[in-house]
């Protein structure tokens, strides 16, 4: 590029110089006419001077391009853009300021008269040089003041035009010109320096309160606020997760409230019983007398102090779980302190934040104590969750407990009660189990399409990110900044080529009639320039409007970036809030598990009810035949008087017996109403609970199945949006660095032809011109320097070729993982749709299930109206048994036979508990052995997710570093298109050049031609002349006498023949015809004859370009007017100083 401007620089400087050559030629013609016709008289004085200023307003509407001078130090230091060390605006007008040394070293191009020697045309050549630099002096420094001075300088002028010189009113132009520009760039300078003395304590106040020590790194100050803006996310975000936890950890302590006070009714309850038990204990001793008495009628007594026994082990035990549980309060109070602790040290934490000024001290101790708050929490929740289980186990405990005293007869009706008020319970936890179910289903799908969401969202930012890198392509990059470092001294070269240029460009208007009116903005700068180039020199840095908004842009990038952060974080949370769903679900299982073990203990007791019923059915047996024996023995007693009183003394024993039995049937017949209105309840729960166990195992299977694949599912299905968003990017990225490289071998391809014929254009163009020595060596400098970026560019494309070849194996394998990943998405797909079908088919049956429970609640009813109709039918029996007091001694007999049933009955009933209680150690071992399985299972899980996660890390890595090296290929694809686009800029000037070149060279051409014309007819005039000599030199002779007569008329004829050229041939015509007239006729008039022919001559010598031919009319003229040897000479050696200049 440097090379294009110093052969644009070098043609415009040849084109300057021609032209100025031309115009000096022009001025010596018209001074050397003024100085021969001034000698002869004063009308060829002021014929000189008519052609001098018609010469001289020819040369004013011409305007000749000068050539520039040397700018000054300053003008250098201003070009280069490091004069912004001095933001003051008064320098900045001083520079515009016009130099009177210069404009008083130049003399005004003004002729002399009559010239006298050599030096007098030496020195009228001198101006011609110089004038151009003086005026390009004035059209890159004139300023307001220096037009007012010009302006009353010229108004004292006279008024005629004829007397201002060119230059005059060339500068008179440039000022007129500048007159409209320079408020413009005084305002957009005050605006920069403004700009430039802000930026200071801005600067100052980034050294106080940010790391950042100047504006110049904006990359470092975006990524300064956005860590402040990512640390307020994270303490925001960790107040949220810290608050949730508090309410977590609330509903954790209200829940234990609960289970403690329903601990504490139960309790309650069982001292209640115990009281009863306690006022019991002396009728019972009184009965256990009576029995032993009455040989031991009942044997239910003996079993009172072992119940006695267990019922004081039971309330020890109780003793032992309130302590528990009143440590438990104690721990979940703590736990409670803590959490409002850690909440109050959180907000304290953030509002220290908002305050804080120094923000890397305030991350370290927010981080540390965030550290020591999660380690907190983490102890608590250990805490918890053993205290949780210690709940448990005591909850267990006291189950186990409670099932182990329900063993006793007395005990069954309370413990009937707790198994109601636990199947009330369970069927509410059921039902909350659903209820959280569904829930949970529904915070999964919701969770779900959040993550669907984020991940869209995800997506639509690396659109976006896309859209903003193309736009950053798109946008053209700003002109090379100059800063004083080393790297930017390319562009310090660059700036002095392109001011000569512009200043150029202005020049060749100007010598086309300076009509153009974008001529000051050749040699000005734009508003917006002069801003930007202000606002970089005060700041130091290579700064323009399209950088800042390349920075904008990569600022917003980078904003997008951290969102999409956020929103992986976002995906993080919500895996955990899973992660919670899934303990919830554990407890509902345990729950289940729990009511498993409740329906096992309702079995067991409708096995004694069943048995108790027997008992029953056989006593109402044994009775009716009493009954019969009653009648018979009461006939015999009629017949048999001598009975009467042993009758009498068995009738009082049978009265005895008579209330023991009616306390023994009450207890009985109560006892036999709720064993058979439980035992109605208990098998038809039993063969619900039946029917449903397996569908409840399978459920239980399927849901946990369910759960896993559900699990692995969204994993997997996670992962493979992952890798397939990852194989997205991976491929457009290929695909840009693909680009990338095809469009730089491309560029590179179009910069060596774009060399090539730039170096073929500027041969011919010095060839043609072969006044370009000094810039070629600039522009082979210049090329030295493109070829060495040229190299650059080729090394670049080379490693990035390179980069390109390494990253390809990469994508292979990362295509191949994801064909497989979206064939194990195909099958789990499969496979999720059918654990949906048959999680639909169990909430089907949890609702026939519900059903089923509503209609054991109606038979309930129904066996509570049978045992209503059973105590009227006791009623009655008992009615009955007061008639027939007179078989006591039988029914002893068959009492006793009684008792020994109701024991063996009772080791029958032992026998059976024990082996429920095997049975129950069995079902709790496999529940242990499942339980163990699950946990294994769930720790492959953790696993699996932990292995994913560093999987994803090292994805995230790997796109880190990807983005990266986008970064920089868009970095270097700019350099190369601000490149490109300079080329273009300079290419477009050239052949803008070029244009006006050839049509200069046409005029130029065009004017060579009528100039040859001319000379082919002055060739022709000068062989009739010849002629013609040879016939006028026979008559010299008889004209010399007549010279001193010729010599005087020559003066008064002289002005006629200088009006015109054309009249030239005319006067010659006229001057033959009068020669001819003077040969033949025979009144002759020698001195009109002679003044003619003199004038023809001189016409001849002035009109004459060629100085050869001036040099062969020498002696014509010599002889005409009486020269001698030394005036010859003289004329000779002027002639040839003439063809010199």
């Amino acid at each position: 590029m440097q090379r294009i401007k110093g052969i644009k620089g070098a043609i415009d400087r040849s084109i300057a110089e021609e032209q100025a050559r031309q115009e000096q030629a022009r001025l010596k013609a018209a001074d050397t006419q003024k100085a021969s016709s001034s000698e002869p008289s004063a009308s060829a004085r002021r014929s000189a001077s008519t052609s001098r200023t018609r010469s001289g307003s020819n040369a004013s509407t011409q305007s000749p391009v000068r050539r520039p001078r040397p700018r000054k130090a300053s003008e250098v230091k201003d070009s280069n853009g490091d004069g912004a060390a001095n933001p003051d605006p008064a320098v900045f007008e001083a520079a515009f300021v016009i130099d009177d040394t210069d404009e008083a070293a130049t003399p005004a191009r003004v002729a002399t008269p009559l010239p006298t020697d050599d030096d007098t045309t030496k020195k009228a050549g001198k101006p011609a040089d110089t004038a151009p630099t003086t005026g390009e002096i004035q059209s890159q420094t004139n300023g307001q003041q220096d037009h007012d001075a010009t302006k009353s300088a010229v108004a004292a002028l006279p008024a005629s035009p004829a007397e201002l010189s060119p230059e005059i009113q060339a500068k008179l132009r440039k000022l007129e010109k500048l007159e409209k520009q320079y408020p413009e760039l005084l305002r957009s300078y005050r605006i920069a320096h403004s700009r430039a003395t802000s930026i200071e304590p801005f600067e100052k106040a980034l050294k106080e309160h940010t790391p950042l020590t100047s504006i110049k790194d904006t990359e470092a100050l975006v990524e300064y606020l956005t860590q402040v803006n990512v640390k307020g996310d994270m303490v925001m975000q960790e107040l949220k997760r810290v608050s949730v936890e508090k309410d977590t950890y609330k509903n954790n302590a209200d829940e234990a409230d609960k289970e403690l006070a329903a601990l504490k009714e139960e309790v309650a309850a069982l001292k209640a019983e115990k009281a009863s038990s306690a006022a019991t204990k002396p009728s019972e001793e009184k009965a256990e007398g009576q029995a032993k008495d009455g040989e031991d009628f009942f044997s239910y007594d003996t079993e009172i102090p072992q119940l006695q026994a267990e019922v004081d082990k039971k309330s020890a035990e109780i003793h032992t779980l309130q302590t528990n549980v009143q440590n438990l309060k104690e721990e979940l109070a703590l736990a409670r302190e803590n959490s409002s602790s850690l909440v109050e040290s959180l907000e304290k934490t953030t509002r220290e934040l908002s305050e804080s000024k120094d923000a890397v001290a305030v991350k370290a101790a927010v981080e540390t104590q965030l550290e020591a708050r999660k380690a907190e929490i983490v102890s608590l929740t250990e805490r918890l969750d053993k205290s949780q289980a210690r709940v448990k186990v005591l909850e267990i405990q006291l189950e186990k407990e409670k099932e182990h005293g329900a063993a006793a007869a007395k005990d069954n009706s309370a413990k009937m009660a707790t198994y109601e008020a636990q199947i009330t319970q369970l069927q509410a936890d059921l039902e909350g189990a659903a209820g959280d179910k569904s829930s949970l289903s529904k915070k999964i799908a919701r969770l779900a399409a959040e993550v669907d969401e984020l991940r869209r969202s995800a997506a639509m930012d690396e659109v976006k990110i896309i859209d903003l890198t193309k736009k950053l392509q798109s946008i053209p990059p700003p002109p090379t900044p100059t800063t004083p470092t080393p790297t930017a001294s390319e562009g310090t070269h660059l700036a002095p080529p392109a001011a000569g240029g512009g200043g150029k460009k202005k020049n060749k208007k100007k010598k086309k009639g300076g009509a153009s009116a974008s001529t000051p903005t050749a040699l000005e700068l734009t508003p917006s320039e002069a801003d930007t180039g202000d606002q970089e020199a005060p700041s130091s840095l290579p700064a323009s409007p399209m950088l800042a908004k390349n920075v904008e842009l990569q600022a917003e990038v980078d904003q997008l970036k951290a969102e999409l952060a956020e929103k992986l974080e976002q995906i993080e949370r919500i895996d955990k809030k899973r992660h919670t769903e899934e303990e919830l679900r554990e407890e509902i299982e345990n729950l289940r598990e729990n009511m498993m073990l409740i329906g096992n203990n309702h079995v067991e007791a409708k096995d004694k009810i069943k048995a108790l019923e027997a008992e029953k059915k056989a006593l109402r047996e044994r009775i009716a035949e009493l009954e019969k024996e009653f009648e018979t023995s009461a006939a015999a007693a009629k017949n048999n008087s001598k009975l009467a009183g042993e009758h009498e003394s068995l009738r009082q024993e049978f009265e005895d017996l008579k209330t023991k039995s009616s306390t023994l049937q009450s207890d009985l017949a109560a006892a036999q109403q709720l064993a058979q209105a439980r035992y109605k309840d208990l098998t038809d729960l039993r063969e619900v609970l039946q029917k449903a166990q397996p569908e409840l195992k399978s459920l239980r299977l399927e849901s946990a199945a369910l759960k896993t694949t559900r699990e692995e599912l969204n994993a997997k299905s996670a992962e493979l949006r992952g890798l397939e968003k990852r194989e997205k990017e991976l491929k457009m990225e290929l695909v840009r660095t693909q680009r990338l490289a095809s469009d730089r071998e491309a560029e590179i391809k179009s910069l060596h032809d774009r060399i090539s014929t730039e170096t073929n254009t500027r041969l011919r163009l010095e060839d043609e011109k072969r006044i370009a020595g000094r810039d070629l060596r600039r522009s082979e400098a210049e090329k030295i320097e493109l070829s060495a970026r040229e190299e650059k560019t080729s090394r670049e494309l080379q490693r990035i070729q390179d980069e390109s070849s390494k990253l390809r194996p990469r994508i292979k394998e990362l295509e191949d993982e994801v064909s497989r990943l979206k064939k194990q998405h195909e099958v789990l797909s499969e496979d999720a749709e059918l654990k949906k079908s048959q999680y639909a088919s169990a909430q089907s049956l949890l609702g026939s299930m519900r059903d089923q429970t509503a209609e054991v609640s109606i038979q309930l009813k129904e066996s509570q109206a049978q045992c209503e109709s059973l105590d009227e039918e006791l009623a009655e029996t008992r009615k009955m048994l007061g008639e027939r007091t007179r078989e006591a001694e039988t029914m002893r007999r068959l009492l006793q036979d009684v008792d020994e049933r109701a024991e063996g009955k009772v080791r029958e009933m032992k026998a059976r508990m024990d082996q429920a209680i095997e049975e129950r150690d069995r079902l709790e071992d496999e529940s242990s052995a499942l339980a163990r399985r699950r946990a294994r299972e769930t720790e492959d899980l953790r696993q699996r997710i932990r292995d994913l996660e560093r999987e994803i890390k090292s994805l995230a890595t790997e796109k880190d570093d990807l983005e990266h090296k986008e970064r920089e290929w868009r970095r270097r694809r700019e350099e190369l298109e601000s490149v490109e686009e300079r080329a273009d800029a300079e290419i477009n000037e050239m052949r803008t050049t070029v244009s006006n070149l050839r049509t200069t060279l046409d005029a130029s051409e065009q004017q060579a031609r009528n100039a040859e014309n001319k000379n082919a007819e002055l060739r022709k005039g000068l062989d009739d002349y010849r002629v013609r000599y040879d016939k006028l030199s026979k008559e010299t002779k008889a004209l010399q006498a007549k010279l001193a007569l010729s010599a005087t008329s020559a003066a008064s004829t002289s002005s006629l023949g200088i009006t015109s050229a054309s009249s030239v041939r005319s006067s010659i015509d006229d001057s033959y015809s009068i020669r001819s007239g003077v040969n033949g006729s025979s009144t002759p008039h020698p001195a009109s004859q002679d003044a003619m022919y003199l004038k023809t001559i001189l016409l001849q010598f002035l009109e004459q370009k060629d100085n050869r031919l001036r040099a062969q009319l020498v002696p014509v003229l010599g002889k005409l007017l009486g020269f001698e040897k030394a005036d010859e000479q003289k004329w000779l050696a002027a002639i040839q100083h003439l063809n010199r200049k």
